[in-house]
């Protein structure tokens, strides 16, 4: 499906140019045509059953002209302007990348009957990384294992539901969206939510695809279990990833219960090897064995234990574990959490996976 993107600007060499580059570097996804006079678009849109049309905030537009099934947004010269005149704004000068994130949340609002991704669940791999012990460095490993199968060409879903998490300290980013923008829309439903997440998803440059943490802590506590089933059925088993990495909180909370019960093919349960971290994993072992009976799953056959951030001289192995061990990463001194990313993802502890 190719959205068709109509624009209108007097700069006709900005169109040129900008129509250009998106039919060369998107033509998989819109079909971009441009008009220096909105009468010109007026006649084209008319009797179009879909589009997006984006006209320079300067120019007068007649909205009766329009029919209700285009998306409207006005051409804006300035970033970090949401709206103009009341319709959504779209900054001209971006990365093409960013402006087709732009397009595709635009069209998104008046494709909410029209499209459905196609869900297949078939092929994905899904891997659960937890602690019960906080400073584990569980996201760490997260995102060196997401950039691992990234760089050997899988691809790859990264999706941090930490309570605090911050992929601004793995990834470069310069984010726009986030998942806060994620849950708004999920709740929502008044737009294709499948489009709309694809709006705001981010691209590392290891190739590893993912939502950037919430611009508001609070947001995150918002997610309910009903919240977590549409993100996953309704847009990442549809995007037909081969790896997809989440990145969760140990508790009791429904939300943690509905991921580690229902998604995982295997469960990375992290500890620092220390002995107030292998006390919790123990504990944390025994609370798995009580929600699969609860809820009739296999948990403990699913988990392998990793060691993470160990020290040779004070830390140890969990003794007689119903479950088997990965591997262990070693400590690594004076370094930022994107270096300790970057070597860990060097290591062979993921290379079987």
């Amino acid at each position: 499906m190719r959205i068709r993107a109509v624009f209108v600007d007097r700069d006709k060499t900005y169109l040129s140019r900008l129509v250009t580059t998106l039919n060369a570097k998107m033509s998989d996804k819109l079909e971009a045509r441009s008009f220096s006079e909105p009468e010109y678009m007026y006649d084209y849109v008319k009797d179009i059953k879909s589009a997006v049309v984006i006209v320079n905030e300067e120019i007068p537009v007649d909205f009766e002209k329009i029919p209700e099934s285009v998306s409207f947004g006005y051409l804006v010269e300035m970033g970090g302007i949401a709206e103009c005149r009341g319709q959504k704004a779209i900054c001209k000068y971006q990365k093409i990348e960013d402006l087709y994130k732009d397009i595709l949340n635009l069209f998104s609002e008046k494709a909410a009957n029209d499209y459905k991704l196609q869900v297949k669940t078939d092929n994905e791999k899904v891997f659960v990384l937890t602690s019960p012990k906080g400073g584990s460095g569980v996201s760490t490993l997260a995102c060196a294992f997401a950039m691992k199968k990234a760089r050997e060409g899988k691809k790859v879903c990264y999706l941090n539901w930490e309570d605090f998490g911050n992929t601004a300290m793995y990834f470069e980013e310069e984010v726009k969206y986030s998942m806060s923008d994620v849950l708004f829309a999920v709740k929502s439903k008044k737009a294709n939510v499948a489009m709309k997440l694809e709006s705001f998803l981010q691209l590392h440059s290891s190739g590893v695809e993912y939502f950037a943490s919430c611009k508001n802590p609070h947001d995150i506590f918002s997610m309910t279990e009903n919240d977590v089933e549409t993100i996953m059925q309704e847009f990442v088993f549809a995007k037909e990833y081969e790896y997809i990495v989440i990145d969760i909180n140990f508790s009791m909370r429904g939300v943690f219960q509905r991921v580690i019960c229902d998604y995982p093919t295997e469960i990375f349960l992290v500890s620092d090897g220390s002995e107030s971290g292998n006390s919790k994993v123990r504990k944390c072992l025994s609370v798995f064995q009580m929600m699969e009976q609860e809820n009739d799953c296999d948990l403990i056959g699913k988990t392998r234990l990793i060691y993470n951030d160990m020290s040779k001289r004070t830390d140890c192995n969990i003794v007689e574990q119903p479950v088997k061990t990965l591997g262990a990463v070693n400590r690594f001194g004076q370094a930022t959490n994107r270096q300790i990313m970057e070597e860990i993802a060097k290591e062979s502890i993921f290379d079987s996976l």
